[in-house]
């Protein structure tokens, strides 16, 4: 049985905001962040349908059969070096998470490996397993999500949204175009999709719906003092959480919604990656980037601070850089073939 809606569009859309994210939106315009979430929230939905439209000018045809030109191969190389940058941003998301909360301890390469050995094989089945395995856990996300804003609605200052608009606007829609952009950004990545463009606003507007919440919440528990002291606001918020008043530690458990994210944008990512390599031993190649890439991260991201903030400050602008060629390239391809 075919899964047909887009479910993949949520956990693509929330992916990138992880740590990330969110303190660079609060570094943009702090207690307002949320103003500039919902502006940016526009954007993204723009780029949103701008995608959907992408896909229904594919009209079934495959990715294959679109790259058969020039311009088409040089498309083809500029989507997979974007995929590339989507899949590294979030490995190395996930790898601080995880070995600076989780599994502190854990050498770094037994963090990676695992999650990536699961992803490997998911992509290399094909896209129906992968839209099913996020249709399944799409509510599982959203009623954590849920539990996790009832217990936090008694932590909550609302001194801490006031005053309201004390940012300059400029850096208000400055969040906005970064929301916009890292919602965005691995949204890309549905081109490979067919006929489930019905559901993609739905989908991009409840993923974008909860992080605007995320936001309102870790402002009105944090404060405008602390909200850019941490690199993982979201999570130090988790930790004041408690069930029934004695048992701690549940953050763990909460923020597994998170790893969702990471895991259906890397298998995504993956699955892009063994489509757009040359298909002789393309799941070989495949495999071999991804070695290169693990590589990568464990000597240049391995507790390397520098080197983790500089990405950090480049997503935004990297985000359009991406987006923006891309689609003009598939729009010419597609209108091309299409006539």
């Amino acid at each position: 049985m075919k899964v047909k809606n887009a479910s993949v569009l949520y956990f693509l859309t929330r992916s990138l905001f992880l740590g990330f994210g969110f303190s660079l939106l609060y570094t943009s315009s702090n207690k307002d962040t949320f103003i500039g979430a919902i502006l940016g929230t526009f954007i993204g939905l723009l780029f949103t349908y701008i995608y959907s439209y992408l896909i229904k000018l594919k009209n079934n045809q495959t990715l294959k059969d679109i790259f058969k030109s020039k311009l088409g191969l040089i498309t083809r190389i500029m989507y997979l070096i974007a995929t590339l940058i989507i899949l590294l941003y979030v490995l190395v998301i996930y790898k601080i998470f995880v070995t600076s909360f989780l599994l502190v301890s854990s050498p770094e390469l037994f963090v990676t490996i695992p999650f990536l050995i699961l992803a490997i094989f998911l992509a290399f089945k094909n896209l129906t397993i992968i839209k099913r395995i996020a249709a399944s856990l799409l509510p599982i996300s959203i009623i954590i999500a849920i539990i996790t804003y009832l217990s936090l609605i008694g932590y909550v200052e609302t001194t801490n949204y006031l005053p309201i608009l004390n940012n300059n606007p400029l850096n208000i829609f400055k969040t906005a175009l970064i929301f916009g952009g890292i919602s965005s950004l691995p949204n890309i990545l549905t081109i490979h999709l067919q006929n489930e463009t019905k559901s993609f606003i739905k989908y991009y507007l409840i993923a974008a719906i909860i992080l605007i919440i995320n936001i309102i919440f870790i402002s009105g528990v944090l404060g405008e003092s602390l909200i850019n002291i941490f690199r993982f606001p979201e999570y130090i918020v988790l930790k004041l959480i408690k069930l029934f008043q004695f048992i701690e530690k549940v953050e763990n458990i909460l923020s597994v919604i998170w790893i969702f994210d990471l895991f259906i944008t890397a298998t995504m990512a993956i699955y892009s990656i063994k489509e757009l390599v040359p298909q002789k031993n393309n799941k070989i190649s495949t495999i071999l980037i991804l070695l290169i890439m693990i590589f990568i991260i464990d000597n240049i991201f391995a507790f390397n601070y520098v080197n983790e903030l500089i990405i950090y400050h480049i997503l935004p602008l990297l985000s359009y850089i991406i987006i923006i060629p891309l689609i003009v390239l598939f729009f010419i391809l597609l209108k091309k073939k299409n006539q």
